[in-house]
């Protein structure tokens, strides 16, 4: 008997030492190590981006009125190549908090918004790099979101009326949908719209599953670029949040052809 009693008290010790320090010592290893890898990867996205040359050259010395005609112009400039394109763009103006879908320089939809999260990678750009980044629309290389984008819906043509009366379609009101979309720009940005006017905590199913399948294609990555003995991608993210109705109709009005252009 003592010798069981032995036994499990051993057990119980190793079993106490790997869940009450070996694991989250283990845990600790790794989210530091993750962060560290991040670090670099931004650093050298950073450098990346900083080392490209703009035909006005970089200039240390630029007052705030210079720095705003220089992206004025930048903007102006993208919008033009856009407006070459038969595809509906968008553009985002972060200088006067406007989101807009435009086609042929012809503006179909506007909204202002009251809050955004802009990567703090974004303020390193230099004049120089600034101008050669963002004179011209991005292409869009990925769009998602928690909503059919192209939603179709196909019924045979009732033969009478009576039978047109019992294919009347209800709306489902109690069912809740959260809209929150995104897309990738030249695998290099990300931008992201959200839905801002919802009960804090209601977040329906298919929005957490998009959400998940997010994170998980980031962590995927990461994880393959660490076993390749590479730095992973570091892709800088600005997110805007606007009504429903309107994250919804911009999410299905927006080309997958169209560009998009930025004005920081």
């Amino acid at each position: 008997m003592t010798d069981v009693k032995n036994k499990k008290s051993g057990i119980g010790r190793v079993l106490g030492f790997i869940f009450m320090k070996f694991i989250p010592a283990l845990i600790i290893l790794v989210l530091i190590a993750y962060t560290t890898i991040l670090t670099l990867s931004v650093r050298e996205k950073v450098n990346h981006w900083q080392s490209a040359s703009g035909e006005n050259g970089d200039h240390t010395t630029l007052s705030q009125d210079e720095w705003q005609l220089i992206r004025d112009k930048a903007f102006l400039n993208a919008r033009l190549s856009m407006a070459a394109n038969d595809s509906i763009g968008m553009t985002i103006n972060l200088q006067d908090s406007l989101v807009q879908l435009e086609v042929k320089g012809v503006v179909l939809k506007q909204i202002h918004f009251e809050e955004a999260e802009v990567s703090r990678f974004f303020k390193a750009f230099k004049p120089g790099p600034y101008v050669k980044t963002f004179s011209k629309p991005f292409k869009i290389t990925d769009i998602g979101g928690t909503i059919v984008k192209e939603p179709i819906t196909i019924k045979k043509a009732p033969k009478d009326s009576i039978e047109a009366a019992k294919n009347i379609t209800k709306v489902d009101t109690t069912k809740v949908e959260f809209v929150e979309w995104h897309v990738e720009l030249n695998h290099a940005f990300l931008i992201s719209l959200v839905q801002s006017d919802h009960e804090l905590g209601k977040v329906d199913k298919t929005t957490w599953q998009y959400r998940l399948n997010r994170h998980y294609n980031t962590l995927n990555g990461f994880v393959k670029a660490v076993k390749q003995y590479q730095k992973p991608a570091y892709i800088p993210a600005i997110t805007i949040f606007i009504p429903k109705n309107e994250a919804k109709s911009f999410y299905r009005g927006l080309s997958r052809k169209g560009g998009v252009v930025i004005r920081l």
